[in-house]
């Protein structure tokens, strides 16, 4: 793949600089994508997918501001390359925002981003993945599988611009989407359930498999939950990033703070003394591990909140311009190829209880599996979304599953009450989250 990138950068390049454009920037993505397909117990379809793409950002100084021009394309032809540069130009003259440059090259702490054994041998990979999905799902004789799916996305991203910056980088991570039916005395329930998966090693099908089945039956026999206007409610990690993710994960942003939107305050108090939260590009498993951010400036790790005080905000190129501070590698790049100021990989520190033990503490409470849609409100940080799966706990014990009714809070709030936190961590997609148990949260059935 590396040769196409070469080349077609080459050329990119090569038509800029003969239409005297001194500022811009070039990014290259090839991505190959190995996939199967289930019904069933059986193999469906099996295929593979080249892929390539290009985004072009130029530059139009005017005094204090500047125009910012993106295009995107993935013909390699001259003549497309050619009028996508001229559409480019043309919006960067008609655009204005504040001022912006490129970064320039700095350095950079190098980190495995891909897996060499799975850059070599892809589809024997996938073959191996395959065969132990039919085998853990033909293990549980109480559910039937629907449909599964398992893909493979090797990357290889080029990132270069007029300031001498140039920077490449490989990826491999993994997508796994799995539907199991269970039935019994005329009732049917479906856990449908889909992750993105960074190593290999946290793929781990026996206990995923394990997991969603157990739902599936769970769900068959759930009741709705009893009311509580100041539920203990426990959330695992799949469920605490859909929470903490968009509210805290804003307000941590040099953007809210320029906006005047943020409600976090360096050196305030905000979070429960037991809470820590970083934002980790560096940290290896995180779906956005990478050495580079979108715009070239180097992956840190961030104290955002320490023992439970606002440290620090994160910055990409344009908010530490405005700002007069420097990038905190929080610029990505999104589908559209803009760069957005947001987080890379977050990180709660573990506690030092064990999740059974949280349970077990637990008088009277919830624990919740998957929502329908959490989407709290990313300013006020408030939230009410249906229960799909979840557990009333009872003197310590699991009583019986739960499903339908609301939960309801207010994630800026819900920080500030966490009762406890769990030794064990998990992945899920680019958090690394233990499970927490949070006080004063509303149950409605």
């Amino acid at each position: 793949m590396k040769k196409v990138s070469v080349e077609a950068i080459e050329v990119i390049e090569k038509s800029l600089k003969s239409k005297k454009i001194r500022e811009y920037e070039i990014f290259f993505v090839e991505q190959d994508i190995y996939e199967t397909e289930f019904l069933k117990y059986k193999i469906d379809t099996v295929r593979e997918v080249k892929d390539i793409e290009y985004v072009v950002r130029i530059l139009t100084q005017k005094g204090d501001e500047t125009g910012i021009g993106i295009v995107k394309g993935n013909s390699l032809s001259l003549p497309q390359i050619e009028k996508n540069i001229e559409i480019c130009q043309l919006l960067s003259k008609e655009n204005s925002g504040s001022k912006y440059n490129f970064p320039e090259q700095k350095p950079q702490k190098p980190i495995k981003t891909a897996d060499q054994s799975i850059v070599k041998d892809p589809i024997g990979f996938k073959s191996d993945m395959s065969e132990k999905i039919l085998e853990e799902i033909s293990e549980h004789k109480e559910i039937t599988p629907t449909f599964s799916r398992f893909r493979i996305h090797i990357q290889n991203k080029t990132l270069k611009n007029s300031t001498g910056l140039n920077l490449e980088a490989s990826k491999t991570f993994f997508y796994i989407e799995m539907a199991l039916k269970a039935q019994s005395n005329g009732k049917l329930s479906e856990a449908w359930e889909i992750e993105y998966i960074k190593e290999k090693e946290e793929l781990n099908i026996e206990r995923r498999v394990n997991k969603w089945a157990r739902i599936a039956v769970d769900t068959l026999k759930a009741k709705i939950p009893k009311p509580n206007r100041q539920a203990i409610v426990i959330f695992p990690p799949n469920v605490l990033k859909n929470a903490i993710n968009p509210v805290i994960g804003f307000h941590a942003l040099g953007k809210a703070y320029h906006e005047k939107i943020s409600a976090l305050n360096v050196d305030a108090k905000v979070a429960s003394d037991t809470f820590s939260l970083r934002d980790d590009g560096l940290l290896e498993g995180g779906l956005r591990c990478n050495s580079w951010d979108g715009e070239g400036n180097p992956h840190k790790l961030i104290e955002v909140i320490k023992n439970g005080i606002f440290k620090n905000r994160l910055y990409d190129q344009k908010f530490a311009i405005m700002g007069n501070t420097e990038s905190t590698g929080n610029g990505i790049r999104i589908d559209d190829g803009s760069v957005i100021n947001s987080i890379s990989n977050l990180e709660i520190l573990p506690g030092d209880i064990a999740k059974e033990e949280i349970i077990t503490s637990i008088k009277d409470g919830y624990l919740i599996e998957k929502c329908s849609w959490l989407n709290p409100d990313r300013f006020s940080g408030s939230f009410g979304t249906e229960i799909r799966n979840g557990y009333f706990i009872k003197n310590g014990q699991i009583e019986y599953p739960i499903k339908g009714g609301n939960i309801s809070g207010n994630v800026l709030e819900m920080i500030k009450n966490s009762q406890f936190i769990s030794k064990e961590r998990e992945f899920s997609l680019n958090s690394l989250f233990p499970y927490i148990a949070f006080k004063n949260l509303s149950i409605s059935s």
